[in-house]
């Protein structure tokens, strides 16, 4: 019984899924159907009598032929055939053949969607060939008042375009030919070839037009302007020469023919209306000629630069010298004292030599500078290399100076550190007198003699001349090494036999009771008084803290208690 009401749920779910589908393809029957007839109602045939108004000849017949018949194709055969189509979807449907009848609606669909570009196509190129002739009609008499205005303009100021008033009187002619052929267009019904030369008239006008405004002033700068700067130049360049001035490296005067030979280049330019290739030349032109400009002015600027700096440099070449003098004078003293690296003697021989070498150069341009064969420009950068030169030698200068003047200043030092080295010594042998010690053992004698022997050697090595002193920087540093090495011995030696005194005396308490303590202690006793008072510490340490733990700690700080009190 179950079985048969899954059959019957099964069943009544596929008529009802069959229901729907049905319905939606019938729905879309119905819109296809709206759309066909939505492209019977367009407007085409409105359109096309507006077409009817023009010059019905040529290219304007041939194309409403062509319209007109792809129409009369949509309305007779191809929205016919897209009815047709429909029915037979609904014949599929009523006999529940889905799948031809959907393919079948996709046809008909793609069918009405080419219509229907077919029929914006046509209404496009209906509009295009309307609003062409309409815009050229409106275009072509702004175009005539251009074209009159231009040829009134090149009457009335025909000297101002020089050369090409002639080129410009053809190309005017020309577009007036052009206005001829769209009359003769228009008339044959050619309106979109007649469309096409409006365009091209309108560019032609409109070159034109910006031709005979810059043209005057090309002409100006070319006639007027530009001649003007080169004569100012050549003034200039003359005026300069009489004042003394070399500038036979600028080669003006073949720089100035040039240039007026590329004046006339432009004119000719100018003359067969090459205006943008004339503009081009002439900003270049105006570039050349203002460099020429500045390469004069630079002549007077590096004339004005050596009439100023040469005695300032020469000042300061004397200044160097006389420094390098003094400098000299005090490097051989201090050699006297003081031993010389090869490379430091050899590094002030180099800078005597090359301050010779830049007085002989300063010398030569100066020779120069007074027979005035030479252009002022050269001269200011040889002038300028010598001054970067002769900052980089005072700087060697004064670096070889500071160098003299440290070796002074490192014996101050190295006879400073001596003496407080000597006062180290002197207050560990005050602390040693001071402990009132039985003696002191060998080792400490024997580290008490070298400290003493390598202060020797310092001092002696301060006494050597020449004074050597990477060697007494050596001595310094084993001298210091020994002297803090034995200071810190001493400390250490003082505080060991105090500590062993004190923990002898208070372990005597337990002398009696304890027969190891006694001997412990008589051990370290023998020890101390053999100045072994490291090894007599530890042994009276280990006899104490074997019969009272801690004891050390307790004598230790009664010691420290005693000794603050004394400082």
């Amino acid at each position: 019984m179950g079985i048969v009401w899954v059959i019957l749920l099964l069943a009544a779910g596929a008529i009802g899924y069959n229901h729907l589908r049905r319905k939606r393809m019938y729905r879309e029957i119905d819109g296809l159907e709206e759309w066909k007839i939505r492209l019977m109602n367009e407007p085409v045939p409105d359109e096309l009598a507006k077409v009817k108004q023009l010059n019905m000849t040529g290219e304007t017949e041939q194309l409403f032929e062509r319209w007109r018949q792809q129409w009369d194709d949509i309305v007779a055969v191809k929205l016919p055939n897209v009815e047709e189509q429909l029915f037979d979807a609904e014949t599929l449907l009523d006999k529940y053949r889905y799948r031809k009848a959907r393919r079948l609606l996709g046809q008909t669909a793609d069918a009405l969607r080419r219509v229907e570009e077919e029929i914006q196509q046509i209404i496009c190129e209906v509009n295009e060939l309307i609003g062409s002739e309409e815009q050229s009609r409106v275009e072509i008499e702004e175009l005539r008042t251009a074209h009159r205005e231009a040829k009134k303009t090149l009457l009335a100021y025909r000297y101002t375009f020089g050369a090409a008033a002639d080129l410009l009187d053809v190309r005017l002619a020309e577009a007036e030919k052009q206005f001829q052929l769209f009359a003769e267009l228009t008339e044959a019904g050619n309106y979109l070839a007649a469309r096409d030369v409006v365009l091209a008239l309108k560019q032609e006008l409109n070159r034109l037009a910006a031709m005979m405004e810059d043209i005057p002033a090309l002409l100006g700068e070319c006639q007027t302007s530009l001649p003007a700067q080169l004569a100012e130049l050549a003034d200039g360049y003359r005026e300069m020469e009489q004042s003394g001035y070399i500038l036979d490296h600028l080669d003006i005067e073949r720089a100035l023919a040039e240039k007026q030979e590329k004046i006339q280049h432009c004119l000719a330019m100018i003359g067969e209306l090459r205006i943008e290739e004339a503009k081009q030349m002439l900003a270049g032109l105006k570039e050349e000629i203002e460099a020429l400009y500045d390469s004069l002015e630079q002549e007077v600027l590096a004339h004005q630069y050596v009439q100023t700096e040469m005695p300032r440099i020469g000042g300061m070449l004397e200044e160097l010298a006389a420094a390098a003098k003094e400098t000299g004078a005090e490097a051989l003293f201090v050699q006297q004292s003081y031993h010389l690296p090869p490379g430091d003697v050899e590094k002030y021989r180099s800078i005597e030599k090359q301050l010779q070498k830049l007085q002989k150069r300063f010398w030569l341009i100066h020779d120069r500078a007074a027979e005035a064969k030479t252009a002022y420009s050269l001269l200011r950068e040889e002038l300028e290399q010598l001054t970067s030169q002769i900052d980089m030698m005072k700087e060697e200068h004064e670096q070889f100076r500071r160098m003299l003047q440290t070796l002074r200043k490192d014996e101050l030092i190295a006879r400073e550190k001596l003496d407080d080295m000597r006062k180290m010594l002197s207050e560990a042998v005050r602390l040693v007198q001071k402990s009132r010690l039985p003696g002191l053992p060998e080792s400490y004698s024997h580290e008490l003699a070298e400290a003493k022997t390598s202060l020797q050697a310092v001092a002696a090595r301060l006494e050597e001349k020449p004074l050597h002193m990477p060697a007494v920087d050596g001595a310094l540093e084993e001298a210091k090494a020994a002297v803090e090495r034995l200071h810190e011995r001493t400390v250490e030696m003082i505080e060991q036999a105090a500590l062993a005194e004190r923990t002898i005396q208070y372990g005597n308490r337990y002398r009696r009771r304890y027969p190891e303590v006694h001997k412990g202690l008589e051990e370290a006793e023998f020890l101390f008084r053999h100045y072994d008072y490291e090894e007599a510490l530890r042994q009276a340490v280990a006899t104490v803290e074997k019969v009272e733990p801690g004891a050390f700690d307790r004598v230790r700080q009664l010691w420290q208690a005693d000794n603050d009190q004394q400082s």
